[in-house]
Formats: structure tokens, C-alpha cells, sequence
């Protein structure tokens, strides 16, 4: 499904999606919004910074003809909570991931992950090689993220965030036409049209949370430390990897999949021209043709 178009069964907007979800108490005691539909095997949908759950909406839509198609809002992100000074991290957003398959009583997932979202994956799978996880992984499919560190190319916006003081200022200073500028920047052929940036932002706003970028992308000095780690994960993975790539990307972008199809010679590979950082929601149709691809070949 385009994302400029509207299909049975996929929400006409971003308030209908908050109206479809539910919500998540951990044992921290934060709220997490999450939303379940459909029916058949799971499917968990991991969103990147520094938009929310919405992105998937098309995606989703299309899976759950024949998936039990999960989401949620990171801590920090969408309608979850967004407590204010925290320190967000990796190893808490993975938790949370774990309490809510516990809390869906689900044995097993696909895991389809992009961007920071993909950083938790990472840690996911690096839980389940050194601990075990509670629920088992069938597949693991990646949208653009710099899963090999060193190729990584952030954004001018990203490096003054993550500085102290600078970066709180700059994130106070963020409105909703500079939002749309910079996930323009990173997109390819396809810009957001007015609605499709109106219901992003609708998340992204909700409770000041595009005031806390400066606090969520701290994720970047965690992936400085830890790199080596996530990437081995990766690489130690086992099972069916499908790599569904935005080549325009300026920040992990056709650099970054040549360099992880050299690391992954095992993983199937969808290249997407024309298609820039957020390929769930540039060429949903694309994206939810290649996951299904990649279950069909994977289940032969």
C-alpha cells in the first residue's frame, strides 16, 4: 500500500492509530503505548528515532491480512511516557521490548527493525546469544540503520544534539516546519506530503516529546561503546536476515549496505532506489512485498 493512499483496515490517521493502541504498565511502572491487530504469527514492528510507531502504519496494514502485526512507542517516543530529566537507553528500550512480548504472551516473533529501532534488535539478539531471550526470533529483517558502525554518516543536526548543553538548546528550539526539513533531508524521491508530516507529528509533539531529541539520541554514545558487541550479534544471528535498504540515505544509505553486504554474505538483500532513511513509509509496498518475500523463501 502507497502511503498516500488510504486501504480497508489501515487507520485514516494518526488519532485513530493512538486510539487503536493500548498501553503497557512495566515494572518500572512507565506507560507504554502498544498496538496489536490481526491474527496468525507475530510480527513486532521496531521504530526509529526520532518518529514513533506511526511510521509502520502502512506496513502494518498490509501485514495484518495474515500476521498478528505488533508495535509499540519506544519509552520517550510517541503516546509512551516521556519522563523528563531520565537518562534513556538501549538496555531499557530492549526490556521493555521483553516485557511486552511476556505481556502478549507470545512464544516467538519476526522482528522487523529500522534505525534505532535496529539498535535494539542488535541488543536483542545479543541477549539471546549470551542469555537467551524469553520469546524466540523466526527472522530478523533490517531498514536502514548503520549496523556497521564505522560507515556511519549522522547528520549535522545529530552531532549538535548530542552535545550537553547545545543540543538541549537546539532540541527547545525545534518546531514542527524545522521537524519536517530535517526528515525531508533524509528522505529520497518521496517527501512527506502535508497530512502524512501532520500525523507524524502528532506523535512526535505529543507531550513536548520532540523537546527530549537532545536526551533520545544519546543512544549514539551507547552505540560508540558498544558497537563491537551489537555488530558481532549480528553476525553470530543464525537465522533468515533480509536487509531492506533506502539507497538515498545521506545517513546509512547505500555506504552502509556495501559494506554490510560484505559482513553478511548469508543475508537477502532488497536495494530500494530512489528511496531515502524511512523506506516503511517512502515505499511501503516495497517493504511489506520484500518481508513477505522473505518469509515465503525462508518457510521453503
Amino acid at each position: 500500500m502507497d502511503a498516500r493512499q488510504a486501504e480497508d483496515g489501515a487507520p485514516s490517521s494518526a488519532q485513530q492509530w493512538i486510539a487503536e493502541s493500548e498501553t503497557l504498565t512495566t515494572s518500572a511502572g512507565r506507560r507504554i503505548a502498544y498496538r496489536r491487530r490481526g491474527q496468525g504469527s507475530a510480527v513486532l514492528l521496531l521504530h526509529g528515532f526520532p518518529t514513533w510507531s506511526y511510521d509502520y502504519v502502512a506496513v502494518a496494514a498490509d501485514l495484518e491480512g495474515d500476521h498478528q502485526v505488533v508495535t509499540l512507542d519506544f519509552l520517550g517516543y510517541g503516546t509512551s511516557d516521556k519522563p523528563d530529566p531520565y537518562d534513556y537507553t538501549v538496555s531499557e528500550s530492549a526490556d521493555i521490548v521483553e516485557e511486552l512480548i511476556e505481556h502478549l504472551s507470545l512464544d516467538e516473533a519476526d522482528l522487523v527493525v529500522h534505525d534505532y529501532g535496529a539498535i535494539v534488535g542488535q541488543e536483542l539478539l545479543d541477549r539471546r546469544r549470551r542469555d537467551g531471550l524469553g520469546f524466540a526470533v523466526r527472522s530478523v529483517t533490517i531498514l536502514n540503520c548503520a549496523i556497521v558502525y564505522s560507515a556511519y554518516r549522522p547528520t549535522t543536526l545529530q552531532k549538535v544534539l548530542i552535545k550537553p548543553v547545545l543540543g538541549r538548546l537546539v532540541a527547545s528550539r525545534v518546531t514542527g516546519a524545522r521537524a519536517r526539513d530535517g526528515l525531508d533531508a533524509v528522505r529520497g524521491a518521496a517527501k512527506l506530503t502535508d497530512t502524512e508530516f501532520e500525523n507524524l507529528w502528532l506523535g512526535m509533539s505529543h507531550d513536548g516529546g520532540h523537546k527530549l531529541a537532545y536526551r533520545l539520541i544519546r543512544y549514539n554514545a551507547e552505540r560508540d561503546l558498544h558497537h563491537a558487541r551489537w555488530e558481532a550479534a549480528l553476525l553470530a544471528w543464525d537465522g533468515p536476515l533480509h536487509l531492506v535498504w533506502g539507497l538515498a540515505d545521506p545517513v546509512s544509505g547505500a555506504h552502509v549496505l556495501e559494506r554490510a553486504r560484505d559482513l553478511l554474505p548469508h543475508a537477502t538483500v532488497t536495494a530500494l532506489e530512489d528511496v531515502g532513511h524511512f523506506p516503511q513509509s517512502e515505499s511501503p509496498s516495497a517493504v511489506a512485498a520484500a518481508v513477505r518475500g522473505g518469509w515465503a523463501s525462508w518457510s521453503r
